[in-house]
């Protein structure tokens, strides 16, 4: 657990520091161009770094899921795609939520709280919401936000992205998190 917690602190330091604009202008003079790479790399490795933390940490129980938080995890976390796709499309509901991935992690992050009772989950995803919510946090009272361009059909794109996102997620969700989405073996017996 412990490895957990230095990791989503490492990768909220580095994520967040983006969001400061005394960090990111010394990263700019220090790395150049580079910047964005090196910040990219650094942001992958300390996500690949707590996805492994967390598949290696103790999952004992913490407390008792609610019956509808499977379910629910479900809705949250097609809603949480629908989020992301709306962040890399133009639509006008990228200007209108503004942080579109906050929204993202916060509906996914619930939805998997819910759907999970053990402390590995609860560290894990309160993490990253933790994260979400400081970044947004430092960009709107550090950065000036400004509404980005706006094209037609957007809209639709990004829900249509944000479900085949979700299909795919739940293909690959087993070899990623290590946990299938639908334990289809429950059924057989």
């Amino acid at each position: 657990m412990t490895l957990l917690v230095l990791a989503l602190l490492g990768f909220g330091i580095v994520h967040n520091a983006s969001a400061i604009p005394r960090a990111r202008n010394w990263a700019n003079r220090v790395f150049g161009k580079a910047h964005g790479a090196f910040h990219g790399i650094a942001s992958m490795i300390l996500l690949i770094a707590v996805i492994t933390a967390f598949r290696f940490a103790d999952a004992e129980p913490l407390y008792q899921i609610p019956a509808w938080g499977i379910p629910a995890n479900f809705v949250l976390s097609l809603v949480a795609f629908v989020c992301v796709g709306i962040f890399l499309f133009r639509g006008s509901w990228r200007n209108r939520l503004k942080f579109p991935v906050a929204y993202a992690v916060t509906f996914w992050c619930a939805g998997h709280v819910l759907a999970n009772g053990d402390t590995r989950s609860t560290v894990f995803f309160l993490g990253f919401w933790g994260i979400a919510l400081l970044h947004v946090f430092l960009v709107s009272r550090l950065t000036q936000w400004r509404a980005g361009d706006v094209r037609a059909g957007h809209n639709a794109l990004s829900v249509l992205f944000g479900i085949a996102l979700y299909g795919i997620m739940a293909q690959i969700h087993t070899v990623i998190a290590g946990v299938p989405v639908i334990d289809l073996a429950g059924f057989a017996r």
